[in-house]
């Protein structure tokens, strides 16, 4: 070979290896572990932690003020913090006021507010942004149910982190009512325009949760990502999809497919026919919780025969409540055993007391108010009228309400008392319910958690300034629950919620049906779930991981 030759020949070697070499780096540059730099399957960085989450409704971020009643409660809490948080058994907890002081008459609460806290904007949270905030909710009309709202006379901003709110009137619940997820969440002034003007206009959703909005599209799904400037934990997904989903069962076939990772709870309800097929799934796995909701029937204290305590007991004692929990709700939640679960407030085994099941019972009070049956169709009647109710329903929000009332209506008929059931649209439930009383009985839910027990009593079984009660009218029972409210001491709050249940329960005022679980399903990719303390924070979101 010819030094020429050698020449190129030696010339090509090192063209080769710097060629290895190049290749050998950009696929050592390209080749990591998945867990390095893809999650597997998905494309996404380890870093990009992403969990998709079936919502039933529009999110409806372009209307998430703080100081409103639209989009998706869940929502509120995840990107807005209250003064206060509610926690089990109506314990309250700091947030961002770290302490409080309550004046010996009951009428000034003063708020030591945490320091150091930024909104998610980077701009400061202070006591005259809280009191920004709260002036454009307190006061309002729209708010004439909440007594924070109705009997707070001054927000003042003492210092920049003292807080002191003055009202015309004692009441306990203040600070339970300053947890609810809105409309009393704190909001930053530059979330409205112009700047600061508590009558501005709302732009875009700006609070100190752990979360903010990255991208939204209407009926379609919402993007969270982690608040840069959160005071508290930091949360371990960088991004949270909420994908609206409105059918229940197109819910459960999305978390079977993997086009969603986690739903359940009222914002995504899973139907409870579906449990069995997903407890034995290789890829769900599901946790289920009491919750703070009843089911239970409402009578129209304006017909005649549900006017009659004999009908009322009747009805209750008729209806075996664990039957149809076992074989009909597949031994999810449990039979109710008085009108509030036990997680909610000075509820106990003493005072929680109903009417167990036992139709020989119920057909001797039915006999006792003068019910026979005279011509042998197995329908009971008086003074020639048949025992006859309508019960409403609907099933858009509640499936399983259906089936309740089927069961009840066959209950009922074991008695003697024909039950017609009239499936209603939602919007015509809720006008016969609040509006119209079109019905004899209805089917209903207590209010959850912040709300419970003295929301629900006021807004169910009190009159208010435009009328009777919704649920039952007495007034021996609105006159304890006015007693009740301004009670400071908490031991007087106890017993006077003991007589308050008491006559209830003598006056057989409704029928406790079923105490609903909060269910959850999950792909087992998901680590680190625990429950919120209520149903609209209903997960520990910041504590969520995925593999």
């Amino acid at each position: 070979m010819n030094s020429f030759v050698k020449k190129i020949f030696k010339e090509q070697k090192r063209a080769v290896a710097l060629i290895f070499l190049l290749l050998a780096a950009f696929t050592a540059g390209c080749s990591g572990t998945a867990s390095d730099t893809q999650q597997p399957g998905t494309g996404q960085s380890a870093n990009d932690k992403q969990l998709v989450v079936a919502v039933s409704t529009d999110v409806g971020v372009d209307q998430l003020d703080a100081a409103s009643y639209k989009g998706l409660i869940q929502a509120y809490p995840m990107i807005y913090d209250g003064l206060v948080e509610y926690g089990e058994k109506g314990e309250i907890l700091p947030s961002l006021a770290e302490s409080w002081d309550i004046s010996e008459d009951g009428k000034v609460y003063t708020f030591h507010l945490r320091k150091g806290v930024k909104f998610s904007d980077g701009t400061d949270f202070n006591a005259e942004a809280a009191k920004f905030s709260m002036e454009r909710w307190y006061g309002d009309p729209a708010n004439s149910s909440l007594n924070v709202s109705n009997a707070l006379k001054s927000v003042e901003a003492v210092d920049p982190y003292t807080l002191k709110l003055t009202f015309d009137k004692a009441y306990y619940p203040f600070l339970s009512e300053l947890t609810y997820p809105r409309p009393v969440r704190i909001i930053s002034p530059s979330a409205v325009e112009p700047k600061g003007d508590v009558k501005g206009k709302f732009v875009k959703p700006i609070g100190t949760g752990a979360w903010m909005v990255e991208s939204y599209t209407k009926d379609q799904q919402a993007v969270l990502v982690p608040n840069p400037n959160y005071w508290s934990k930091k949360p371990n997904l960088s991004k949270i999809v909420l994908k609206v989903i409105p059918d229940p069962q197109s819910r459960v076939m999305a978390l079977k497919s993997g086009e969603v990772d986690f739903s359940g709870g009222t914002m995504g309800k899973i139907p409870l026919e579906s449990i069995p097929t997903i407890k034995n799934s290789d890829t769900l796995k599901m946790e289920s919780t009491s919750s703070t909701t009843s089911y239970f029937l409402v009578f129209n204290y304006q017909n005649p025969l549900l006017q009659d305590i004999h009908v009322r007991k009747a009805i209750n004692l008729a209806l075996n409540k664990k039957s149809m929990v076992d074989n009909l709700l597949g031994g999810v939640g449990k039979p109710a055993q008085g009108l509030f679960q036990f997680t909610v407030p000075y509820v106990t085994e003493a005072n929680n007391q109903w009417y167990e099941y036992d139709q020989a019972q119920a057909k001797d009070l039915l006999e006792k108010a003068g019910y026979k049956d005279t011509n042998g169709d197995g329908i009971l009647e008086k003074d020639g009228k048949p025992l006859e109710l309508n019960l409403v329903l609907q099933n858009q929000e509640y499936p399983e309400w259906k089936t309740m009332c089927e069961f009840t209506q066959a209950q009922l008929q074991e008695i003697g008392i024909k039950l017609n059931l009239q499936m209603l649209e939602s919007n015509a439930y809720y006008d016969a319910l609040w509006t119209n009383r079109q019905y004899d009985l209805i089917i209903y839910r207590t209010y959850s958690d912040s709300w419970n027990p003295h929301g629900f009593l006021m807004g169910l079984f009190h009159k208010t300034k435009d009328g009777a009660a919704v649920a039952w009218s007495d007034s021996e029972l609105e006159k304890l629950i006015d007693q009740v409210m301004p009670l400071m001491d908490e031991n007087e709050r106890q017993k006077k919620y003991d007589e308050i249940f008491a006559l209830m329960y003598q006056k057989a005022v409704c029928a406790p049906l079923y105490y609903p679980d909060e269910i959850f399903v999950f792909n087992k990719k998901v680590s680190g779930f625990a429950f919120g303390t209520n149903s609209y924070s209903p997960v520990k979101w910041e504590e969520l991981d995925v593999k």
